[in-house]
């Protein structure tokens, strides 16, 4: 069963703030590629996919080969939420699926010089975020793990997908998975991994699972697939990013709450001071929480909608949103219990200076009735 295509190993990495994307173009220069990501099957007119700044990395002549000595290639995507997507891309072949298993392992080396793929990825994202901070438009800088994703894509597939998929299904779970022993899977375990599958034509082949894909598709022609995976995975990034700054936020909410408590019940500064904070936090959470659902909205019945769809089921990326509107909703309560608190010591003050004014008078009118 000859095998032929590639491996794509995508990374995402979230730069720490908004950018302004006419700067980054202008920042990157004759690395800053033009073009949209196209799809190659039926889609309504109206389709459009979000609009990224590709990136170019042949000016860097980096000189770039596999551990082997074989070709490697290196592309990259700036999105205006301030992430960073890279690809590295291997050529794969073999007699039958087992024979792509370590491919997984496959390392690159620079001009010569053998780097770990994880070291590679990092020292990319660093380069490319220090170019960029001019371009920051808001900065948003939170510590969070990269996105990982793997891509095996088959261009040449003996016997095809509908046969492969049949005949082959623990492989292709093993593939998956990064699982060594493929007889050994349990057929539940095998069914649950492949469950998100999907076929535009009778020859192709698309099989999604948290952090790898399966594809065939003989005609190469996948770029708005591999795009698919990378915004699922870009929103999962942004998300947990987001999950992680409302649980600090919160917690220092909630602390400096009930230290408002414990100040002077007349003293309103530090409740505006925090509903200052926390009016600012609701403000940029809900701008950067759109622009993160708006680089996945894809208008109509159509393929690759449906295997975002299923990407995204995979990734829990449902459940991440309702986390943070969740926690959004908390925030917001949290917002108006600090302005009934302003509300409700202004009354005070308001009371006090009224009973003051009151005494005055009466003070007033004692000490005049005496003369």
């Amino acid at each position: 069963m000859p095998l032929a295509g590639e491996i794509i190993f995508q990374r995402i990495f979230d730069l720490g703030g908004t950018f302004d994307m006419k700067k980054v173009r202008t920042l990157l220069g004759e690395m800053a590629e033009e073009g949209a990501v196209l799809s190659t099957r039926a889609a309504p007119e109206y389709v459009s996919f979000a609009a990224p700044i590709p990136i170019n990395f042949a000016p860097m002549n980096l000189e770039l080969r596999s551990e082997g000595g074989g070709t490697c290639a290196l592309s990259a995507r700036v999105y205006e939420v301030g992430a960073l997507a890279i690809m590295l891309r291997f050529p794969i072949r073999g007699e039958k699926l087992a024979d792509l298993a370590h491919y997984r392992n496959i390392q690159v080396t620079r001009k010569g010089e053998r780097l770990k793929r994880s070291q590679f990825f990092s020292e990319v994202s660093t380069a490319i975020r220090t170019l960029l901070k001019p371009a920051y438009d808001e900065i948003f800088d939170l510590p969070v793990e990269a996105e990982s994703y793997t891509a095996f894509c088959l261009t040449e597939a003996s016997g095809g997908a509908e046969t492969i998929f049949r005949d082959e299904r623990a492989q292709i779970s093993a593939l998956l998975t990064g699982e060594a022993h493929p007889e050994r899977l349990a057929p539940t375990e095998v069914e649950d991994n492949l469950k998100q599958w999907f076929s535009y034509y009778r020859d192709d082949l698309v099989v999604t699972d948290w952090d790898a894909a399966f594809v065939i598709e003989p005609s190469g022609q996948y770029e708005d697939v591999l795009y698919i995976f990378e915004v699922a995975n870009l929103q999962l990034l942004e998300l947990r990013k987001y999950d992680i700054y409302l649980d600090h936020t919160l917690e220092r909410g909630y602390d400096e709450y009930e230290d408002l408590f414990k100040g002077l019940p007349i003293s309103t500064g530090r409740a505006k001071e925090m509903l200052r904070e926390l009016s600012g936090v609701r403000m940029d959470l809900a701008k950067v929480t759109d622009e993160v659902a708006n680089t996945a909205k894809f208008f109509g019945d159509w393929y690759v909608a449906r295997v975002y769809m299923g990407l995204a089921l995979k990734l829990h990326i449902k459940d991440y949103h309702a986390i943070v509107e969740e926690k959004l909703t908390t925030l917001n309560e949290l917002y108006q219990s600090v302005l009934h608190e302003i509300d409700r010591r202004q009354t005070i003050v308001l009371e006090v200076m009224i009973v003051l004014l009151f005494l005055f008078e009466v003070i007033m009118a004692l000490v005049g009735g005496k003369y």
